[in-house]
């Protein structure tokens, strides 16, 4: 099945200036978050049971996992363990667009979700 991400619904549940839309199948899921340049991080990390890999399609990330800073660059990959403290802190001045993959499933970040979220904060 081709997903056409353009015939997607948004998501909420993001911060001003990131927008997001997503797919789930019964054991992973996918999301497309998109970065407006400038956007304003607030640097909290949250975590969850899913394992997470994050691939920066457009722009560069600034992402810290379990207190480590790393930079993400087009075209790179970055694996999050189950349970580590995460978040995208930042991005170039161009802003970034980035895929998200989560095993098992977040059905929470589709357009019309009304249950609870897996996310923790400190």
């Amino acid at each position: 099945m081709k997903i056409d991400w353009n015939n997607l619904p948004p998501a909420g549940g993001m911060r001003p200036g990131s927008s997001r839309k997503g797919i789930c199948g019964d054991l992973i899921s996918a999301v497309m978050v998109d970065v407006a340049p400038e956007t304003l991080f607030d640097g909290k990390t949250h975590w969850h049971e899913h394992e997470q890999l994050l691939i920066v399609i457009r722009g560069n990330a600034l992402i810290v996992i379990d207190g480590k800073r790393i930079e993400a660059a087009e075209g790179e990959m970055v694996f999050f363990p189950s349970g580590s403290r995460h978040a995208v802190i930042g991005t170039g001045a161009e802003g970034c667009t980035y895929y998200e993959i989560f095993a098992p499933a977040r059905p929470d970040q589709l357009a019309g979700w009304t249950g609870s979220s897996p996310l923790r904060f400190d």
